[in-house]
């Protein structure tokens, strides 16, 4: 409206004040010149909203996908480990006992290297006779049953040589893939953290809230219910199915049993790898992201319907507090040594027992 009453007094002057029209007529051009430059400009920043977002979103969802291969990978690559592991220790038991054995087969064969080279078969002496047959009879059989074991053990040892040869063999085959999907995935951590620097720009004054709230914490649930606050979703849904674990490994303590302190607990406690991937158990938005007290690295992610999820011991964090995550996306990594996750879900203030909404790592 403006725009038009604008053009309208434009045109009046030129008609009662020809003198002026002229250099009336130039600014009105260079006005909307500069309008529809205005436009474009606003047009182009809109369009590079739109397409960071694109790639935001698309990083996201590359993230999930690579992280799950990782995580496989690293499973798979963890259980041929292990089971070489297990081939390595009873190759040296079975080392052990054929040293052992062999010890025995010396001593064996020296006992019947002796009776046989001063045998005493005297028919006047029967007493004599049946001790001397009754030692060679014993020594013998004695000498025939640790040659068989130890056969049977070299045999075995044999057979646990050769697997151990094929597991490692496997574990060999998958390395170059490992050191690829890793850098794979590392580079996507790389553009998602170059994404990430928008939000830098908001964290100082919010990082500096939860400090002061991380401070006057006592434990984790005071901490949670300072950044969920007291209201609660009706709406006491999460998910219709199960959902995957933010990481594999042992579970140590299930939610209601008892610690060695008899302290009951709240979550699971969860043996990881060491380095193990760590990813966002739902969709969420990253809430805390620091050390707190004797718990590692704490990360809090809100979900939907009031609940919250709480990870702690985590050796790093890749994510910003306000960041949008999606369920199995990369948010850090687990430290190489003592490397036990502590997992809590929460609902409000009250800890729900994760069983209900995740699998068992």
């Amino acid at each position: 409206m403006k725009k038009l009453f604008f053009i309208f007094s434009i045109t009046a002057t030129c008609y009662l004040l020809p003198a002026t029209c002229f250099a009336a007529s130039g600014d009105l051009a260079k006005i909307q010149s500069q309008i529809k430059q205005t436009e474009q400009q606003n047009k182009q920043i809109e369009q590079q909203v739109k397409t960071s977002d694109r790639e935001v979103a698309s990083t996201q969802k590359q993230l999930v996908s690579a992280a799950d291969k990782l995580s496989k990978l690293e499973a798979k690559r963890g259980a041929i480990k292990d089971k070489i592991s297990d081939l390595d220790k009873r190759r040296d038991e079975l080392l052990s006992s054929i040293r052992a054995n062999k010890g025995r087969l010396a001593d064996a064969a020296a006992g019947l290297a002796i009776i046989s080279g001063n045998p005493s078969f005297s028919a006047a002496d029967t007493r004599e006779y049946i001790l001397t047959s009754a030692l060679l009879t014993g020594v013998s059989g004695q000498f025939d049953a640790e040659m068989k074991s130890a056969l049977k053990k070299i045999e075995e040892l044999e057979k646990i040589l050769e697997e151990r040869k094929a597991q490692q063999a496997k574990l060999d085959k998958t390395a170059q893939k490992y050191a690829e999907d890793k850098s794979h995935l590392d580079k996507l951590m790389r553009t998602r953290s170059a994404q990430n620097e928008k939000l830098k720009s908001q964290q100082y004054e919010l990082q500096k809230k939860l400090r002061d709230l991380s401070a006057r914490a006592k434990d984790l649930s005071e901490l949670t219910a300072g950044l969920a606050g007291t209201r609660v979703s009706a709406d006491e849904s999460f998910s219709w199915r199960k959902l995957k674990a933010p990481v594999s490994g042992l579970m140590l303590r299930r939610f209601g049993e008892k610690s060695p302190l008899g302290l009951v607990s709240d979550g699971w406690l969860i043996k990881t790898r060491s380095n193990a991937l760590v990813s966002a158990p739902a969709d969420g938005r990253v809430e805390f992201a620091d050390d707190f007290r004797k718990n590692g690295r704490v990360l809090i992610m809100s979900h939907k319907n009031s609940y919250y999820s709480v990870l702690t011991g985590l050796g790093s964090s890749d994510v910003l507090v306000g960041q949008e995550v999606l369920a199995g996306e990369p948010v850090g990594r687990m430290p190489d040594e003592r490397a036990e996750m502590y997992l809590e879900l929460r609902r409000g203030t009250k800890a729900v027992d994760p069983a209900r909404i995740f699998n068992e790592p």
